[in-house]
């Protein structure tokens, strides 16, 4: 159940830094803030110079705060899916209380026995999703608090990532002269945010196309079960573009977001529009076709390569297919491109708050509707993660992997990528602590093509 109050998002991305203030009353969020900045210090949605990125959170914190009035002492950060690791854990304690009756207490305290989990000492708790109680024996209860017992007992889902890449991004949000109050990941709060209830519980894959990477995380049984991270993004295209025009970067960012179409099939072979060369007198035409051609080859390459992991995943199989975000999702006909690779129900998802309709801003939305609509053993399980550096980051002598999602096997790229391809950075793959996809959730795919979009995203707000 959602909370009254207000709530800030943060997500620092690799070409921006997004800030969203929300405010909860009655179940309702009301978006009062958003902010969007040039991101700077961040490469492959990794911080990698603290100061430099605090400068960039610190000029979109100015400006959120300046559209919703308020002042932003604390934010909710995402973290992204770069060497997350899932996997399960449960704890176990006895109740206490002299009238025996489960207290937030002795919810707090079953928590932090799940969080006593063996890890590698280079590794932090980042969450803690409980998934069931046990109350003496009797099972599937989802909030003991109030019952009374002799033994609790709790299954859920332990979250861990890097210590370094923890301490940086806190390390940065206070420098930037603010408080962290939860680090949230990033493709949980996106699927729980952008699937419905029937594609949570019976499967779907979420595809957020960024400017540095492509994020694809699937959902199934409403639990996170698959993330994975391609080193390639919208800012790709933009490159593209530019070599194979020989066109400056800000020029080929124009060209793509103006008059760039996904689908080549819709382009038109009669529309031209003029692009300055470098080294040329005069501009030269360029046909519309021409331009989705060069788009394309770039989106196909990235969809054939999540494609495979997702075959291998058996993700594909999933009734809810493939929902796009992001915003490299914004371009006309990504969707039909999309449904022709991957051969599954494809659509994009374009958020209903007033003013940000737009698919680059689902991530920074996610982060505040995930917190605020966390139940109040949520709340106690994340406040037990929070309140406990020293079992956050227990060390043991005896490491515990998951396995890793190895690189897939590049499929054949078509002529423009095999010329442009020279410095695509190298895949950072992550994880999963259940791959098996069920055969039964097959069904039969559904034709559903969006229209052309670029009206709808003219411009960041309507």
């Amino acid at each position: 159940m959602a909370r009254n109050g207000f709530f800030t998002g943060l997500d620092i991305g690799t070409s921006s830094v997004k800030v969203l203030v929300a405010e909860y009353i009655e179940n309702q969020m009301n978006v009062i803030g958003v902010s969007n900045v040039k991101s700077a210090g961040v490469k492959d949605g990794i911080i990698v110079n603290i100061d430099v990125a605090a400068g960039a959170i610190k000029k979109a914190i100015a400006q959120a705060e300046e559209k919703a009035g308020i002042r932003i002492d604390k934010v909710n950060v995402g973290l992204p899916a770069n060497l997350l690791q899932i996997e399960p854990t449960q704890g176990m304690i006895p109740v206490t209380t002299n009238s025996q009756e489960i207290t937030d207490q002795d919810v707090e305290n079953v928590v932090k026995s799940a969080l006593t989990k063996s890890m590698t000492p280079e590794r932090e708790v980042i969450s803690f999703i409980p998934e069931e109680f046990v109350v003496d024996g009797f099972k599937g209860i989802k909030d003991p608090r109030g019952m009374m017992g002799i033994r609790l007992e709790m299954r859920g889902l332990l979250y861990t990532g890097p210590r370094t890449i923890l301490h940086n991004l806190r390390k940065t949000v206070e420098r930037a002269g603010i408080q962290v109050e939860n680090i949230i990941i990033s493709p949980l709060a996106l699927t729980r945010s952008v699937l419905n209830e029937g594609e949570k519980e019976f499967g779907a894959t979420v595809i957020d196309l960024g400017g540095g990477q492509t994020t694809v995380a699937v959902m199934r049984g409403q639990e996170l079960q698959y993330t994975n991270i391609y080193q390639e993004g919208g800012d790709y295209i933009t490159r593209d573009i530019s070599k194979v025009l020989t066109t400056s970067q800000s020029i080929a960012e124009n060209l793509k977001f103006n008059y760039g179409i996904a689908y080549p099939q819709e382009a038109s072979e009669k529309e031209k529009f003029t692009v300055e060369v470098i080294g040329e007198n005069s501009p030269i035409e360029v046909t519309e076709r021409y331009l989705s051609e060069v788009i394309s080859a770039r989106l196909r390459q990235i969809f054939a390569r999540v494609k495979q992991d997702l075959e291998r995943t058996r993700a594909l199989d999933l009734p809810g297919g493939i929902v796009l975000v992001g915003g490299g999702a914004i371009l006309p006909g990504i969707t039909e491109l999309a449904q022709e690779v991957f051969g599954v129900n494809t659509k994009l998802y374009i958020p209903n708050q007033i003013g940000i309709r737009n698919p680059a801003f689902a991530q920074v939305i996610s982060l505040v509707e995930y917190v605020g609509s966390l139940d109040e053993v949520e709340k106690i399980a994340q406040l037990a993660v929070n309140g406990e550096a020293s079992l956050r980051q227990r060390p043991v002598d005896v490491p515990v992997e998951l396995p890793r999602v190895r690189p897939a096997v590049q499929p054949a790229p078509s002529d423009l990528v095999t010329e442009l391809n020279t410095e695509v950075a190298e895949e950072k793959n992550y994880v999963t602590y259940d791959e098996e996809v069920a055969e039964e959730l097959n069904q039969e795919p559904k034709t559903k093509l969006t229209d052309r979009i670029r009206g709808l995203f003219g411009s960041m707000f309507e």
